[in-house]
């Protein structure tokens, strides 16, 4: 079945391509290789002409002895040679035309680089490890496309969630917008892997797994703060097989819904079957059925949880994602930068964060960037981790008002936010911590672990940032109307609208010394003269 994604949701530049082109995505999984191919007309609209898979169980190796067998590789070599060859037959041969990556099984197999080494040159495909943050990303383009071409309800939030062989992956929206991106260490091969420990009746065996099952979905409806009632879409392989055995009709062209009682039947059904009695009564492989049960009973559960009566299924995948950004080659810029700042709000929010303070120092941060521009000399992207530091600079008061720059270093950095990989939020961290008190020092061990340039970022930047809150001190928004000067060795910050600067001038002797201190000038801080008005 052809599958047409419209890319015109998207409010960007047209794609660069002047002539429909073809386009060939092979995604290397923890159960199988999957590869969709494509054509892309002259307005940038992506319809899917064939959609392949293999099933080859790297995960099975990974999550048991740590590293992909010789004989795996293999495997996985075979599949993809066999892909070359229809990759050929469309006359997808350049490497602009064709994009391979992996996920879990590989990111976590010990010989990673030599499995990437291996397939290179016996497949000549360069694989792409990709990461839970890229995960999110890519699962996002998909989502949004397809909520916009179905049109979704806007009164409801929307969870997506996907279990694959070595994690979950939860994606939460609000009229198209992310509040919460997370990654769990929970997966249908990790569970079966723990079930090898033990010889139980497959009875037994579902209560283990749902008892596994329950401590991460405790700690899901923990993580989601949505007010809204819910809609639960539940993607991958495993969703799509049960949802065409329960609604027959279903062509996977649109969404099907799945009522609970139904699903529940057919989980308890699948179940009570051994895997091997699961592969010769609904012909699947044996990698598909090791995942079925563990993945349905998860969906199940969580739809409990969250008092739902039925779930969403879709095809919904990473794999039109992938597409969409190389259709788009400007996403990032336009689309995403709103994304992370809404899911920074969303923690702050978690944690009762002054928001308005919040916002308006984030606003006097950007101000403050694009003046300094000259002297600081950063690439536009650490605006970003300036913004997001910015309105995350105070979470740590949910934990303690004293040290509270320290606590929100030690949120920021265990929190996940969309978009923003680890060292990301490392250097992010380290922005929000130096906004008060101590400026870095050698005894730091978070600041020094960082490399030359990252340290040199987080000292303009959090200087900045000690600037910002400085003009807030008063936590009222009051100053709104500010110009920006250099004269001699001095920053000059020249506000309008307001007769008494005492507080914020004084603000600025306290945190200052900073911002002397890397960029040799001294802020002061003037009220606007009526001569110059």
């Amino acid at each position: 079945m052809k599958q047409i994604i419209d890319t015109s949701h998207f409010s960007i530049s047209s794609p660069k391509e002047t002539s429909s082109r073809m386009l060939g995505v092979i995604d290397i999984g923890t159960t199988a290789v999957r590869m969709v191919i494509a054509q892309i007309d002259t307005l940038g609209t992506i319809e899917h002409l064939e959609t392949l898979q293999q099933s080859v169980s790297l995960g099975k190796d990974t999550f048991t002895i740590g590293y992909i067998r010789k004989s795996s590789i293999d495997e996985c070599i075979r599949s993809l040679k066999s892909f070359r060859r229809v990759l050929e037959e469309y006359h997808i041969n350049k490497d602009s035309q064709i994009r391979v990556f992996a996920t879990t099984a590989v990111r976590e197999a010990e010989n990673r680089d030599a499995f990437i080494d291996r397939i290179y040159i016996g497949t000549g495909f360069n694989i792409e490890i990709i990461d839970e943050i890229d995960i999110a990303r890519l699962t996002y383009l998909s989502a949004r496309a397809y909520l916009c071409e179905h049109r979704f309800s806007k009164g409801s939030d929307i969870l997506i969630a996907e279990m694959s062989g070595g994690s979950t992956e939860l994606l939460l929206l609000q009229n198209e917008n992310v509040l919460l991106s997370k990654s769990y260490r929970l997966g249908a091969l990790r569970l079966r892997e723990m079930l090898g420990e033990f010889r139980a009746s497959l009875p037994r065996q579902r209560e283990i797994m749902e008892s596994d099952l329950q401590r991460t979905i405790n700690q899901i409806c923990f993580d989601i703060s949505s007010g809204k009632s819910l809609k639960l879409i539940a993607l991958g392989g495993d969703a799509r097989f049960a949802a065409t055995q329960i609604q027959e009709e279903w062509n996977q062209t649109g969404p099907v819904k799945v009522s609970l009682p139904t699903l529940a039947r057919f989980t308890d059904e699948i179940t009570r079957l051994s895997i091997d009695e699961i592969v010769q009564k609904f012909h699947i492989s044996f990698s598909e059925a090791e995942t079925l049960g563990p993945t349905l009973l998860f969906y199940l559960h969580l739809a409990r949880a969250l008092d739902l009566k039925h779930i969403m299924v879709t095809d919904i995948s990473m794999r039109s994602g992938v597409l969409i950004e190389m259709v788009m080659h400007e996403i990032w810029s336009e689309q995403f930068t709103q994304q992370i700042i809404n899911s920074a709000l969303e923690l702050g929010r978690k944690f009762q964060f002054d928001e308005a303070h919040a916002l308006h120092v984030t606003h006097l941060s950007s101000l403050l960037f694009r003046a300094l521009q000259k002297e600081h000399g950063l690439a536009p992207w650490n605006e970003l981790h300036l913004r997001i530091a910015a309105l995350l600079h105070d979470v740590g008061s949910f934990i303690s008002i004293r040290s509270h720059h320290k606590h929100s270093m030690y949120l920021i950095q265990n929190s996940e936010l969309f978009g923003l990989n680890k060292k990301d939020l490392h250097r992010i961290s380290l922005i929000a911590r130096y906004h008060r008190r101590s400026p870095p020092k050698p005894v730091h061990e978070e600041y020094t672990a960082l490399d030359r340039e990252s340290r040199l970022a987080v000292l303009k930047l959090a200087a900045l940032l000690r600037v910002a809150d400085a003009l807030d001190r008063s936590n009222s928004q009051r100053i709104q109307d500010v110009s920006f000067s250099f004269e001699d060795t001095k920053f000059v910050v020249t506000v309008s609208g307001i007769d008494d600067l005492s507080l914020e001038q004084l603000g600025c002797q306290s945190k200052g010394g900073m911002f002397e201190d890397v960029y040799g000038m001294k802020v002061i801080i003037r009220k606007k003269s009526l001569s110059l008005e």
